[in-house]
């Protein structure tokens, strides 16, 4: 288990145990690839797994009437997918792989078990769960409350923060595989809107910007515009139950 990436995301929030560890290998098994672009399931479809990310990034998404883009969410190694649907026996979005990617995919009666046998881990899974929501509810502020600007800044130090996870806080450089249409369509722009905005960061000393890479040059400024907070260095585990022996 030394080299999961999922392992070492959990271990940022909590010490977890060789039986915990064991656990989780159980649901690691029989990986699968999943090429970019292509879909791993479409809101609607029927669907009772949960996927944990090995390799690569995702995205959620959900098409308007009109025919309009709304990205809800990126994924990245070490994070859970489909927790956000658990409670149905359909996907609530589109999720589809923005560069090649490699999922453990499981049924969720399987996080069922696991939370009987481990109800630690079964606690850590909720608060990671909880951490989504947040991560979503501030995002929805800075998406109604701020002007694109902002909204930019929020979501790179979003995906700053999950990175440092398991990259550590010193992470400054990420390699981000979107295009200006992926950026503007999780920050409710127009493409044009946004480039015109990167290059206004960009002039500004906020971020320096190649095809594929992010630098955040003045990081306390975006945050200053932004009013981020970071929720990913705070999680409180003083209530979890104990270890399963």
């Amino acid at each position: 288990m030394a080299d999961s990436c999922f392992v070492q995301r959990l271990l940022h929030y909590l010490d977890i145990t060789d039986a915990e560890k064991s656990a989780i290998a159980k649901l690691e098994q029989d990986p699968t690839d999943l090429v970019a672009g292509r879909k791993l399931w479409e809101e609607g479809a029927k669907s009772d797994d949960i996927c944990i990310v090995q390799k690569g990034w995702l995205l959620s998404e959900t098409v308007l009437e009109g025919g309009e883009r709304q990205i809800l969410r990126f994924y990245f190694p070490g994070e859970l997918i489909g927790t956000a649907s658990i409670a149905f026996d359909h996907a609530c979005s589109t999720v589809r792989a923005v560069q090649d990617a490699r999922l453990c995919i499981f049924p969720r009666a399987r996080l069922g078990e696991l939370f009987v046998e481990h109800p630690r881990l079964g606690t850590l899974f909720y608060s990671l769960g909880m951490l989504e929501v947040i991560d979503l509810n501030d995002r929805l502020r800075a998406l109604g409350r701020t002007d694109g600007k902002a909204r930019l800044a929020h979501l790179f130090l979003s995906i700053a923060e999950r990175m440092r996870v398991l990259h550590g806080r010193a992470e400054k450089v990420l390699q981000v595989p979107l295009t200006q249409s992926d950026l503007a369509d999780a920050v409710g722009l127009t493409a044009i809107h946004v480039n015109r905005l990167l290059k206004e960061m960009t002039s500004d000393g906020l971020i320096r910007r190649t095809r594929r890479e992010i630098e955040l040059r003045d990081e306390d400024e975006l945050r200053l515009l932004s009013q981020y907070r970071d929720r990913h260095f705070e999680v409180d585990n003083s209530w979890f139950p104990p270890a399963s022996t």
